[in-house]
């Protein structure tokens, strides 16, 4: 009975700690960078550059320099997770996510004064090993059995920027997070949650004829949960008490501060390069304190570090990481540019505390864009990337069930478009 009530105890606190970390491996951490259709296939090295709406995500200082316009695109992300183990390979569900983005920029003529407007999903996805047979995913696993997770956020930015001179412009802004739909499952636990958090941002770009300079500063977000957990069909199995019985719980996690850096020069007239630097500061996301209302579950979500069941902590230990980004772009013709890119991004995770919900590694990321102008105000965009993941082999997770090595590459395909007026 006590290996019984470990056995609980341990899944709802992981249900409840990993809530909001459920993410396909793909990018730094959790978050999505590609939040743009110009900007993916030129590696996301834009920061420089920002010359329509996208600029509010990725320098707001840009919409100085820029007429009035608004674009829309979305992301198709299309990733493949596998973890082989004693000479068997098993593979995450295979599903294709959307990641839709909406911008604006709106300012009067001749007014040195821009606004924008940014709503986008920079974190968030999924990660399913529900049916794929590993380890981990089955009820033998215990408290740190992985099956189902999913986060779905929305981000809203508005943007004003005010243009010093010709050549210098600054921006500020407002974030706001809202973390709308947050599910996790494994055998024994359901948690379903949401919340929201408000953080700031800078930037500011100095920009002449031929080169140009860029960068900004988007603050930490602490996003706050509140869920139910509830009891599923296998704690029949390690307790049948549990079995539908619901409790409520809270958590809370800091969405990183990021720092950018970036350049972009003009060849000539019809050749673009740029680079960037991004430092995504996951150092703040070191632990997880989750806090349980009094509720039967208390006896069973008791631990060491607090008897009464009613908190429980989960180490991360996450470090910062810095990506270097590439790109360039040629102008085909009067209507026509192609785009390449390229990008190296560290894992921010730790052999020992990492699991399947978040198995990422270090990734090398490489994209193809296409953009067509239809007239003066109406332009598409096309980008293609593909991510590799570098392997991992686990040696000394947290878990046993975890030993073995996971692979993975992403799919990313965009389309966006964007209206002068």
């Amino acid at each position: 009975m006590n290996d019984m009530k470990k056995y609980i105890r341990q899944a709802s606190i992981l249900c409840a700690a990993t809530a909001l970390l459920s993410s396909q491996a793909f990018a730094s951490g959790f978050m999505i960078p590609e939040q743009g259709a110009r900007a993916m296939g030129m590696g996301n090295a834009y920061s420089a550059i920002a010359d329509e709406a996208s600029a509010n995500w990725f320098n707001p200082a840009g919409l100085s320099f820029q007429d009035n316009n608004v674009s829309a695109s979305a992301d198709l992300v299309y990733p493949i997770n596998e973890f082989a183990t004693g000479g068997q390979t098993y593979t995450a569900k295979k599903s294709v996510h959307v990641v839709p983005q909406a911008y604006m920029r709106y300012g009067m003529e001749d007014s040195d004064i821009s606004y924008g407007l940014g709503v986008n999903s920079p974190f968030g996805l999924a990660t399913d090993w529900t049916d794929s047979g590993a380890p981990f995913a089955g009820l033998a696993a215990g408290g740190k059995g992985v099956t189902f997770s999913e986060i779905q956020a929305i981000h809203i930015n508005p943007n004003v920027a005010y243009q010093i001179n010709e050549h210098f412009s600054v921006a500020v802004g407002i974030q706001y997070y809202n973390a709308f739909k947050v599910h996790l499952n494994n055998e024994v636990i359901n948690i379903g949650g949401s919340g929201d958090g408000f953080g700031g941002n800078f930037a500011a770009m100095y920009k002449t004829d031929t080169w140009s300079i860029g960068g900004g500063y988007r603050s930490k977000v602490k996003i706050d949960i509140t869920g139910t957990v509830v009891g599923q069909a296998g704690a029949a199995t390690v307790g049948g008490g549990l079995q539908g019985i619901g409790a409520n719980a809270s958590t809370s996690v800091t969405f990183p501060a990021i720092h950018t850096l970036s350049m972009a020069y003009k060849i000539n007239s019809d050749f673009l390069v740029s680079a960037q630097v991004d430092r995504v500061d996951w150092s703040s996301f070191d632990k997880i304190v989750v806090n349980y209302d009094p509720s039967a579950l208390n006896a069973l979500t008791a631990n060491a570090d607090d008897p009464t069941g009613r908190s429980s902590t989960i180490p991360e230990n996450w470090k910062a990481t810095v990506a270097i980004r590439v790109g360039a772009e040629w102008k085909m013709n009067q209507s026509t540019r192609l785009r390449a890119g390229y990008t190296s991004d560290p894992t921010p995770t730790n052999p020992t505390d990492f699991s399947p919900r978040l198995p990422g590694n270090d990734r090398q990321l490489v994209s193809l864009g296409y953009g067509k102008s239809f007239s003066d105000n109406l332009t598409m965009d096309l980008g293609y990337m593909y991510v590799w993941l570098k392997d991992r082999t686990a040696t000394a997770p947290t878990d046993v069930n975890y030993q073995g090595t996971f692979t993975g590459v992403v799919h990313l395909f965009t389309a966006g478009v964007t209206y002068h007026f």
